[in-house]
Protein backbone atom coordinates (compact mmCIF):
# COMPACT_ATOMS: atom_id res chain seq x y z
CA UNK A 1 0.00 0.00 0.00
CA UNK A 2 1.28 3.48 -0.85
CA UNK A 3 1.12 6.15 1.84
CA UNK A 4 2.06 9.83 1.73
CA UNK A 5 5.39 10.49 3.42
CA UNK A 6 3.78 13.44 5.20
CA UNK A 7 1.31 11.07 6.92
CA UNK A 8 4.08 9.13 8.68
CA UNK A 9 5.49 9.88 12.12
CA UNK A 10 9.15 9.19 12.92
CA UNK A 11 10.12 5.98 14.64
CA UNK A 12 10.79 5.56 18.32
CA UNK A 13 14.21 4.40 17.24
CA UNK A 14 16.67 2.32 19.21
CA UNK A 15 19.42 4.38 17.52
CA UNK A 16 20.76 6.91 20.01
CA UNK A 17 22.08 9.13 17.21
CA UNK A 18 19.00 8.78 14.99
CA UNK A 19 19.43 8.13 11.30
CA UNK A 20 22.92 7.96 9.83
CA UNK A 21 23.06 10.58 7.03
CA UNK A 22 25.80 8.71 5.14
CA UNK A 23 23.72 5.52 5.14
CA UNK A 24 20.64 7.46 4.01
CA UNK A 25 22.65 8.97 1.15
CA UNK A 26 23.99 5.55 0.10
CA UNK A 27 20.48 4.14 0.05
CA UNK A 28 19.16 7.10 -1.92
CA UNK A 29 21.92 6.75 -4.51
CA UNK A 30 21.27 3.04 -5.00
CA UNK A 31 18.88 1.94 -7.70
CA UNK A 32 17.29 -0.70 -5.49
CA UNK A 33 13.60 -0.71 -4.73
CA UNK A 34 13.21 -0.59 -0.98
CA UNK A 35 11.22 -3.10 1.04
CA UNK A 36 8.04 -1.62 2.53
CA UNK A 37 8.39 0.56 5.60
CA UNK A 38 6.77 -1.04 8.65
CA UNK A 39 4.17 1.29 10.18
CA UNK A 40 1.93 0.99 13.23
CA UNK A 41 -1.46 1.75 11.65
CA UNK A 42 -3.21 3.28 14.72
CA UNK A 43 -0.46 5.88 15.27
CA UNK A 44 1.10 6.01 11.76
CA UNK A 45 4.47 5.76 13.53
CA UNK A 46 7.30 4.11 11.62
CA UNK A 47 8.42 0.95 13.41
CA UNK A 48 11.11 -0.07 10.92
CA UNK A 49 12.52 1.76 7.93
CA UNK A 50 13.52 5.31 8.90
CA UNK A 51 16.71 5.13 6.80
CA UNK A 52 14.66 3.90 3.82
CA UNK A 53 12.04 6.60 4.40
CA UNK A 54 14.67 9.36 4.53
CA UNK A 55 16.32 7.92 1.39
CA UNK A 56 12.98 7.86 -0.44
CA UNK A 57 12.45 11.52 0.47
CA UNK A 58 15.95 12.32 -0.86
CA UNK A 59 14.93 10.60 -4.09
CA UNK A 60 11.93 12.92 -4.27
CA UNK A 61 9.26 10.39 -3.35
CA UNK A 62 6.02 11.77 -1.99
CA UNK A 63 4.57 8.32 -1.29
CA UNK A 64 6.20 5.11 -0.06
CA UNK A 65 5.18 1.48 0.20
CA UNK A 66 4.25 0.49 3.73
CA UNK A 67 3.39 -2.66 5.60
CA UNK A 68 0.91 -1.89 8.36
CA UNK A 69 0.93 -3.67 11.69
CA UNK A 70 -2.15 -3.76 13.87
CA UNK A 71 -3.03 -5.29 17.21
CA UNK A 72 0.27 -4.34 18.83
CA UNK A 73 0.31 -2.35 22.04
CA UNK A 74 2.27 0.90 21.75
CA UNK A 75 4.52 -0.27 24.59
CA UNK A 76 5.61 -3.23 22.44
CA UNK A 77 6.49 -1.12 19.40
CA UNK A 78 9.97 -0.34 20.72
CA UNK A 79 10.70 -4.06 21.17
CA UNK A 80 9.57 -4.67 17.57
CA UNK A 81 11.78 -1.82 16.36
CA UNK A 82 14.81 -3.29 18.15
CA UNK A 83 14.11 -6.76 16.76
CA UNK A 84 13.82 -5.37 13.23
CA UNK A 85 17.02 -3.36 13.53
CA UNK A 86 18.92 -6.37 14.88
CA UNK A 87 17.64 -8.53 12.00
CA UNK A 88 18.70 -6.37 9.04
CA UNK A 89 19.98 -3.03 7.82
CA UNK A 90 22.60 -0.86 9.44
CA UNK A 91 23.74 -2.66 12.62
CA UNK A 92 22.96 -1.11 15.97
CA UNK A 93 26.04 0.10 17.84
CA UNK A 94 27.02 -1.41 21.16
CA UNK A 95 25.77 1.76 22.87
CA UNK A 96 22.44 1.46 20.99
CA UNK A 97 22.07 -2.18 22.10
CA UNK A 98 22.92 -1.37 25.71
CA UNK A 99 20.46 1.53 25.84
CA UNK A 100 17.75 -0.58 24.19
CA UNK A 101 18.29 -3.40 26.67
CA UNK A 102 18.11 -0.99 29.61
CA UNK A 103 14.89 0.51 28.25
CA UNK A 104 13.34 -2.92 27.74
CA UNK A 105 14.31 -3.95 31.29
CA UNK A 106 12.66 -0.80 32.63
CA UNK A 107 9.50 -1.06 30.52
CA UNK A 108 9.10 -4.82 30.60
CA UNK A 109 10.10 -5.98 34.10
CA UNK A 110 8.30 -9.27 33.43
CA UNK A 111 10.83 -10.11 30.68
CA UNK A 112 13.42 -12.61 31.77
CA UNK A 113 17.10 -12.19 30.95
CA UNK A 114 16.62 -14.80 28.22
CA UNK A 115 13.69 -12.90 26.72
CA UNK A 116 15.80 -9.75 26.55
CA UNK A 117 18.71 -11.69 25.07
CA UNK A 118 16.36 -13.06 22.42
CA UNK A 119 15.51 -9.49 21.39
CA UNK A 120 19.11 -8.22 21.66
CA UNK A 121 21.38 -11.26 21.23
CA UNK A 122 24.66 -9.36 21.38
CA UNK A 123 23.48 -6.76 23.86
CA UNK A 124 22.20 -8.66 26.86
CA UNK A 125 21.79 -7.03 30.24
CA UNK A 126 20.82 -8.61 33.51
CA UNK A 127 19.54 -7.49 36.86
CA UNK A 128 21.73 -7.74 39.93
CA UNK A 129 20.05 -10.33 42.18
CA UNK A 130 18.37 -8.79 45.21
CA UNK A 131 19.12 -5.21 44.21
CA UNK A 132 15.71 -4.15 42.90
CA UNK A 133 14.41 -3.59 39.41
CA UNK A 134 16.46 -0.44 38.76
CA UNK A 135 19.90 -2.04 39.10
CA UNK A 136 21.20 -3.38 35.83
CA UNK A 137 24.55 -4.90 35.00
CA UNK A 138 25.57 -4.61 31.37
CA UNK A 139 27.10 -7.78 29.95
CA UNK A 140 27.45 -6.52 26.39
Amino acid sequence: MLVAVSDLLPADSPRLEGENPDHVRLLAESEEEFPPIVVHRPTMRVVDGMHRLRAAVLRGAERVRVLFIDGVDEADLFVLAVEANIAHGLPLTLADRRAAAARIVASKPQFSDRAIAAVIPAGRQRREPGSGSDAVIATC
